[in-house]
């Protein structure tokens, strides 16, 4: 049976509308673009229809929909909360049950962008607690909350995974090739890097001094940051490392409330506002509390600026977009020829490509 007749057959099996598992299949079918031309629009209709029927084998086909980006959590439960009554008790558990999983998948953005309808989900939320949880480095539902509560700018951390498999594919002839490597480990760290990534590295250069500095001045335990030194030599910045590092971060500032009063009654209240952060930072004495209070509005901000590299990373991957791929891969090799280390690297088209598939 060729893909035509599988479509054919799929679009006939729901004549009748009873048949969940025949809705099913169809949306598998648009989902692939099997038979018929891709529709994420179509397959996410014909997955609902038959999880309303009672397959609940339906709802990990919707999961792969908003992991894919296709279908927006945040939309969907901005509509629930604009019509709250003629939203079913199910429908809310469903939301909640996927919230939880951008949560535990460490996609705080998706929370950040939802930071006014959480309590709706987590009405248990203690703040005092979630202070407490992070500075004791736990991470629990109350911190991840609070975290998301104060970075409401924050989009890096959306679709860990898919970014990381691409990333680690589309620059496998890097990677993997363990002799550039090592000669790679003789040059400049950011030899390896781009510019936006290059700067990221210099801003949190100078929060993790800055930290350390007022940090002993002032005999206060340290949170644990990531320093340049510490990330791994990559031809990239891991989204992994981005998010742990932001999470750090906020940990680090958090430590210094009670210290400097500036954080608690001003700083703390402006954690959405760069350019407010910015001029409270004028107005502190302080050189190394200025310095780190510079530097974390630095760190996010170049964050949000990688992590819209990545979003067009993902994007292109979503659009098989191949020469968009080569462009980036042939950057990299382009740096490494420029920092002096001896390769054998062809120039990348979209033919000559590594493999990219997404598991």
């Amino acid at each position: 049976m060729n893909e035509n007749e599988t479509y054919y057959n799929a679009r006939m099996a729901i004549r009748d509308g009873k048949s969940p598992e025949a809705y099913l299949n169809l949306g598998i079918l648009y989902a692939k673009g099997i038979g018929t031309r891709e529709n994420h629009t179509l397959a996410n209709y014909f997955y609902e229809k038959a999880l309303a029927l009672g397959c609940r084998e339906a709802e990990a086909y919707i999961d792969m929909e908003y992991d894919w980006g296709v279908k927006d959590i945040v939309n969907e439960i901005e509509r629930a909360v604009a019509d709250e009554e003629a939203i079913s008790p199910d429908k809310m558990q469903r939301l909640k049950r996927r919230l939880e999983k951008e949560r535990t998948k460490q996609n705080y953005g998706t929370l950040s962008e939802l930071r006014h309808h959480l309590h709706l989900f987590y009405p248990d939320y203690n703040q005092e607690k979630a202070t407490a949880d992070i500075l004791a480095q736990r991470d629990t539902v109350d911190a991840d909350i609070y975290y998301s509560l104060c970075t409401s700018q924050n989009t890096t951390a959306t679709r860990i995974d898919w970014l990381e498999q691409i990333q680690h594919q589309l620059y496998a002839p890097v990677i993997e090739n363990d002799a550039l490597r090592l000669r790679a480990e003789e040059m400049e760290r950011t030899a390896l890097l781009d510019k936006d990534e290059e700067e990221f590295v210099q801003a949190l250069n100078n929060l993790s001094s800055s930290y350390a500095t007022f940090c002993k001045r002032h005999d206060i335990p340290r949170q644990e940051l990531t320093t340049p030194d510490c990330l791994e030599l990559l031809p990239f910045i891991k989204v992994r490392t981005l998010v742990q590092i932001r999470k750090q971060a906020f940990a680090c500032l958090l430590s210094l409330k009670e210290i400097a009063p500036v954080i608690k009654d001003e700083y703390m209240n402006h954690l959405d506002d760069d350019d407010k952060l910015l001029n409270i930072c004028e107005q502190v004495e302080d050189q190394d509390l200025q310095l780190f209070l510079i530097s974390y509005v630095e760190v996010n901000v170049d964050m949000e600026t990688l992590g819209l590299n990545y979003h067009g990373l993902l994007s292109a991957y979503r659009k098989h977009d191949r020469t968009t791929f080569a462009d980036l891969l042939n950057e990299s090799v382009e740096r490494l020829t420029e920092a002096g280390v001896e390769h054998r690297l062809p120039l990348y088209t979209p033919d000559n490509l590594p493999p990219i598939e997404i598991g």
